[in-house]
């Protein structure tokens, strides 16, 4: 699926990434931590892919691959399944609410390891045409960060 070669990343450096980390700990109440065994080696993939224009799937696949490399303790999967859907909904603002959501659901599934890469692969195929003519009309803007959760009231 080569839809949509853009810098899907441009907006979400590293620092994105640990503050959404933190966030996402902060909610639970958990301290951030990282691991030390994939921590580097995730952060080193991360910025490498930062300045290239990947297709939607190259740049799930790296999200995925980060969260295998589990640079954080807690809410490493939350941590880039978020980042993956905050860079699908501008396309899918476009799709009826259950399409939308069936690619929402599938591609964090993927990403943290629920759905393996041939069903994520067929459900996106199975959307394709619709997102191609959303890619032939145009209006897929640049991805924006991912916000970061709400705090935890005390």
């Amino acid at each position: 699926m080569n839809l949509f070669q853009i810098q899907w990343l441009g907006a979400v450096s590293w620092d994105v990434v640990l503050a959404l980390n933190q966030a996402l700990c902060q909610a639970k109440q958990l301290a951030p931590q990282n691991n030390p065994a994939g921590y580097e080696p995730a952060r080193q993939l991360w910025e490498k892919s930062i300045p290239r224009r990947m297709t939607l799937t190259e740049v799930l696949d790296v999200c995925h691959q980060c969260h295998e490399l589990a640079p954080f303790v807690f809410n490493n999967g939350n941590t880039f399944a978020a980042i993956a859907r905050t860079l699908l909904e501008e396309l899918l603002k476009t799709m009826p609410p259950v399409e939308a959501q069936i690619i929402r659901t599938t591609v964090c599934h993927y990403v943290v390891g629920l759905v393996d890469r041939k069903e994520f692969l067929q459900v996106l195929r199975h959307f394709e045409n619709r997102m191609q003519k959303m890619e032939d009309s145009h209006r897929m803007p640049p991805p924006t960060p991912p916000a970061a959760p709400p705090r935890a009231s005390a």
